[in-house]
């Protein structure tokens, strides 16, 4: 069978039969194998057919790229709804994230009533520990006559991950297992004191004690080259923690190796080792006349060509290197994708992010470090995680293998942690269901009592029969005993039926103790907050005391950037000046606290997120028309994070103006919504307009 001139592969077939059928499917197969042409075949089919598909994706860039995409074949019949842009939002096939979906479902379910498939792409991000429960109430609550079409990474429990869908679906589930590559993958280790070995060579090394130091097996590649002898011509330097870069950079380049992805799981360090290899050549003069007029072309459309980011930049790609991270300008990172999608770009720096859906192979790939922290400790890679990336390797039809390098610090790293790695078993999905405020509110009003019904749906909860659920009045009465805190469970509110049963409850009762709920019925209180999701306890609360309608525009962006931001250690920001802070910064910030005291009071394991007004300067300067290159003067904050958290802040404004204009006698005051909404206009210009940039490129 071929489709877009492509010979399918057999799982490829018996997923497209599938899809005729009208069956849900969930495809699990390498990065790279191919799994994205029968997500196209799906939407094509239904385009043809005169019904409704969605597409969703994790990422807002995998959700972009796949919109320019099917706009090339498909023009207007293609939509795209995100948290920052919307274009064509009654399209036939619209793409989205899965946060859009799972709002719409709650929200207005009667959009959804003529579509037909729902595609998760990276459908295994329901493991995500922030995210993930929304894949899964997303798979749980959409109305029952869309089907599935689920893309995954190779996951070890895809079988109960599957029964588990056709619990919650009902209807028919195709399950296909792929675990061949198109392009097979060579796995080889750059070890200290060696060279280029495998698994075979690092055991070896753990087995043959007595070894010298720096002795080399049959098999190894050693570090002969002429850079890497003594300068008196004695044995040559042992590959070690200085110079083992530049030694497997020589071995790639000689070996006609690239173009190579170097995954480096650090910012900061992405670009230093990109100006560190700007002494090699990459390009011929005839390569370097076509990226230079690519480049310039996007730089001058998007209005960055002299932005300082950009012009360094520049001088990198113009040598064949880039660097790639969430910290850079979104303008800069799409221009970077786009030449290396090009094929243009042989040597790219980038953090993990550059392998999630974006279809970006190379020849090769090296992980810089086969460890990262994961915000409190430093830990050795997933198997799934090493997979995703190393699956950049290998272009299929172009390449006979792909190449995958790993530093070993030996030894200090040793043989089983590398093995569990590269060989060991792909991690199973794990839930992360853990329902917001705003969920519950929405399903209370659908559902009343049989809220708990939504627990027992949960993939945690799969297979394991539920205990009765214990009502509120009653966990009323063991909070006035004293005992609500004690009996709070320690386990992720994801890990049993249970504790998520307890967490519930519990958030119910606080729910009717703060007025969202009245006799099992929303209040108007109520109505407002289930249309925020994230922040809706800070901005209900918020519009609720009526602090907001006392504030400026500016100062409305300052309190919702305040909502949203969240400051890492060792970022530097000029403070605001106090007069324009104190008229709301303590109301809200007493206000915050408040909700949270009750929270700990009533036993609730995740509180709702403090207040941080640490860019507050920042964001007075954008909104009354600060140039984004002078931004630099008030933070430390690299161009992609200040332009994604102000890109956050103008999404919650957004989310409120539509609460509001759904129900505006929530609050006293016709004007409000109006008001926030020409906050969030002052906000969304120049680099920060999402929209903007996409209708651009």
């Amino acid at each position: 069978m071929e489709y877009q001139g492509h010979t399918l592969d057999d799982f490829q077939v018996r997923a497209v039969q599938a899809v005729d059928r009208g069956e849900s499917v969930l495809v699990s197969a390498p990065t790279g194998a191919g799994k994205t042409l029968i997500a196209e075949y799906a939407l094509e089919k239904c385009l043809n057919e005169g019904k409704r598909i969605i597409y969703t994706a994790p990422i807002k860039a995998l959700s972009n790229q796949k919109f320019r995409d099917f706009t090339v074949t498909y023009g207007d019949r293609v939509g795209l709804v995100t948290g920052d842009v919307v274009i064509n939002p009654h399209a036939q096939a619209l793409i989205m994230t899965t946060e859009i979906l799972r709002n719409t479902i709650f929200d207005d379910p009667e959009r959804l009533s003529d579509v037909q498939f729902a595609i998760f792409d990276e459908i295994h991000f329901m493991d995500d520990r922030e995210r993930g429960t929304v894949w899964e109430e997303s798979i749980i609550f959409a109305p029952e006559h869309i089907r599935v079409l689920g893309l995954s990474a190779t996951v070890a429990n895809l079988n109960d991950f599957a029964s588990w869908i056709r619990k919650t679906r009902k209807g028919k589930l195709e399950v296909i297992l792929e675990t061949g590559r198109p392009v097979p993958l060579k796995h080889l280790l750059v070890i200290h004191g060696h060279g280029i070995g495998n698994l075979k060579d690092l055991r070896r090394l753990e087995d043959e004690a007595g070894t010298p130091a720096g002795g080399h097996g049959p098999g190894w590649h050693r570090a002969t080259e002429p850079e890497d002898r003594r300068d008196d011509g004695r044995e040559p330097r042992r590959v070690g923690p200085h110079n083992w870069r530049r030694f497997l950079m020589d071995h790639i380049q000689k070996e006609s190796q690239l173009p190579l992805i170097w995954f480096i799981f650090n910012r900061r360090e992405c670009e230093e080792r990109a100006q560190e290899a700007m002494h090699r050549e990459f390009l011929n003069a005839s390569e370097r006349e076509i990226i230079a007029r690519l480049f310039d072309e996007w730089a001058t459309k998007y209005g960055v060509e002299a932005d300082k980011a950009v012009v360094e930049m520049r001088r990198l790609v113009l040598r064949g290197i880039a660097f790639h991270h969430a910290g850079l300008l979104p303008t800069l990172k799409d221009i970077v994708e786009r030449i290396f999608t090009a094929g243009l770009i042989k040597l790219i720096f980038t953090t993990e992010t550059f392998a999630l859906g974006i279809n970006m192979p190379a020849r090769t790939v090296v992980f810089d470090s086969m460890t990262k922290f994961d915000g409190i400790r430093r830990n050795f890679l997933l198997a799934r995680e090493y997979m995703q990336m190393a699956g950049r390797a290998g272009r299929r039809g172009m390449d006979a293998v792909g190449y995958v390098y790993s530093n070993v610090e030996w030894p200090y790293v040793r043989f089983g942690a590398i093995d569990r790695v590269i060989e060991g078993e792909i991690e199973p999905i794990r839930s992360q269901f853990n329902l917001s405020y705003a969920t519950l509110l929405n399903l209370w009003q659908r559902l009343g009592k049989n809220i708990f019904k939504a627990c027992e749906n949960s993939f945690a909860n799969f297979g394991a029969p539920p205990p009765p659920p214990p009502s509120i009045r009653s966990s009323r009465r063991r909070r006035k005993r004293g005992k609500a805190r004690d009996e709070a469970p320690h386990a992720h509110t994801g890990g049993s039926y249970r504790g998520m049963v307890d967490q519930v409850k519990r958030r119910l009762a606080l729910l009717e103790r703060l007025g969202y709920t009245k006799e099992r019925e929303l209040t108007p209180k109520g109505q407002f907050a289930k249309q925020i999701y994230g922040y809706e306890i800070q901005v209900t609360e918020f519009l609720a005391d009526g602090m907001v309608s006392r504030l400026s525009e500016d100062q409305i962006n300052v309190l919702f950037s305040a909502i949203v931001f969240e400051s890492r250690k060792g970022d530097w920001f000029r403070p605001l000046a106090k007069d324009l802070l104190r008229p709301y910064k303590f109301k809200a910030l007493k206000i915050v606290d408040d909700v949270r005291a009750l929270e700990r009071e009533f036993g609730i394991q995740t509180p709702t997120k403090e207040l941080d007004y640490r860019m507050a300067s920042v964001i007075w300067a954008w909104s009354r028309g600060c140039p984004f290159s002078e931004l630099e003067a008030h933070s430390s904050l690299s161009d992609g994070d200040l332009v994604r958290y102000v890109r956050l802040a103008i999404q919650l404004e957004r989310q409120t103006v539509r609460a509001l204009t759904e129900y505006p006698h929530f609050v006293n005051d016709p004007f409000l919504a109006e008001k926030i909404k020409t906050a969030a206009v002052r906000m969304n210009r120049d680099v920060v307009d999402a929209e903007k940039q996409l209708r651009q490129g």
